[in-house]
């Protein structure tokens, strides 16, 4: 009989990804409906570099497609993963080189191999014809025994309950009605009843003040809550071996007092391009990252109570993941500054659409909050693009302060351009170096010093 190709019956499961002794490996699981097999596939560092970036592997099962597409506006080419959770799935593209593609052309030909799905056929038979009839009556048996478990458990239960519906009728019955702890339950119901009423008619009288008193008399919120008050509750009796229990006395907490945020959050319309602010008003932003800066200059400015704007390149954030996620737990508004840090205006329409999405598909699945900015690579714009832009909800943030950070000498070149401006009203354009990290704590203390109220964009 013919051996039939059947994708839709493979499924790869990405076990693991290792880098070591100067190469990289990929280790997937592939299940058919007749078996599972395991493979090691070297991998180039690109590849893998690109995936590592998308897979955290714990508490997820990831499944590889094992197909290979060309992007011809990006000129590379490019595979995908499916992530999943409990109910949870996602699909995440990722670049890859051609080699990874030969290999997995390779993978799908040894796995679709006649002679090798035609001897698992035959394993396959082989086994179902194995009779075990030791497992079955080990099987039977257990079922055995927990079918007598749940029947005495079952009956032992009912007995069980119909001794407690008898003793609940009106706390005195036929079975129990002679009895002297039968009359002792009885009289104290009786007496506790009664000392609830008095307790619940006092409380109906007392409402009003009650609730003026509630953060000062801990009875109080006893009684609110529908505890009696011990000094109404006088009928209320242990018996004689037993003391009264000591009963906790809650405690008022104190809330610490939640420190003010020292910017503000500015929300841009998206109908311009936003390069200004009012009178009396800074913001700080750095484009180009993630780099190895990036932490350094989210700690800086978290210490001193303020965030930025981050711009982030697409093509960086493989490469840095970790400063992705650490600015966005930090606060720090992360944006779109293109995936390659091209002149998008000399793009097509149809470039600038992968462009953009690329780069925002990138930063959302490393931060929480959506990415709205939109900085264009050397503040390039033109209709076309702020269109695109606007289309995948993409806001353009310019600047009008710009220190040149990138071809400074020394720290003291930054700041001595901070001095010499007026910063009122200024969005500074800085970049991720190691110089700009040395200047931050300064540039923030002069911008302090001279009484502005700083911004961030979304």
């Amino acid at each position: 009989m013919a051996v039939h190709n059947n994708h839709s019956g493979l499924l790869v499961e990405l076990l693991a990804l290792r880098s070591r002794d100067g190469g990289c490996q990929l280790e997937v699981g592939i299940t058919r409906p007749d078996g599972c097999t395991r493979h090691i596939l070297s991998i180039d560092e690109h590849t893998y570099l690109q995936i590592a970036a998308l897979v955290p592997l714990s508490g997820h099962k990831v499944r590889l497609s094992l197909s290979m597409k060309w992007d011809p506006f990006r000129h590379t080419y490019f595979s995908s993963l499916v992530r999943m959770r409990d109910t949870f799935s996602e699909t995440l593209y990722f670049d890859c080189s051609e080699s990874y593609g030969e290999q997995l052309r390779a993978l799908k030909e040894q796995e679709d191999s006649p002679s090798l799905q035609a001897a698992r056929q035959e394993a396959g038979e082989n086994i179902r014809n194995i009779s075990v009839p030791s497992v079955h009556k080990r099987a039977a048996l257990s079922g055995l025994k927990y079918k007598r478990t749940v029947l005495l458990r079952g009956l032992l239960f009912g007995f069980v309950l119909a001794l407690l519906l008898l003793r609940m009728d009106g706390g005195e019955t036929w079975l129990f009605a002679n009895s002297a702890e039968a009359k002792e339950d009885s009289a104290k119901t009786d007496r506790a009843s009664a000392s609830v009423q008095t307790g619940d008619t006092r409380r109906a009288a007392g409402t009003g003040s009650a609730a003026a008193a509630l953060n000062t008399d801990p009875d109080s919120m006893h009684r609110l809550a529908g505890i009696p008050n011990p000094a109404d509750s006088a009928g209320l009796q242990l018996p004689a071996n037993q003391s009264q229990p000591a009963r906790p006395v809650p405690v008022p907490v104190e809330l610490a007092a939640q420190p003010q945020p020292l910017y503000e959050t500015i929300e841009l319309s998206g109908d311009r391009y936003e390069y200004s602010l009012p009178e009396g008003y800074v913001a700080l932003s750095f484009d180009d990252g993630p780099s190895p800066y990036t932490e350094q200059l989210v700690d800086i400015l978290a210490k001193e109570g303020l965030a930025a704007n981050f711009l982030f390149i697409g093509r960086n954030i493989s490469r840095y993941p970790g400063a992705v996620r650490y600015a966005g737990e930090h606060g720090m508004p992360v944006g779109n500054h293109s995936w390659d840090h091209s002149d998008m205006t000399a793009n097509s329409p149809e470039e600038n659409r992968s462009n953009l999405e690329r780069a925002n598909r990138s930063l959302e699945q490393l931060v929480t909050a959506p990415v709205t900015i939109f900085r264009p690579p050397y503040g390039a714009v033109n209709r076309a693009l702020a269109e695109e832009a606007g289309r995948q909800q993409l806001k353009v943030l310019l600047w009008n302060r710009d220190p040149e950070d990138w071809k400074a000498g020394s720290k003291e070149a930054i700041l001595d351009y901070f001095y010499r401006t007026d910063p009122s009203g200024g969005i500074y354009l800085l970049h991720e170096k190691q110089i700009t990290v040395q200047a931050l704590p300064e540039i923030i203390g002069y911008l302090k010093g001279r009484g502005l109220k700083f911004a961030v964009f979304k």
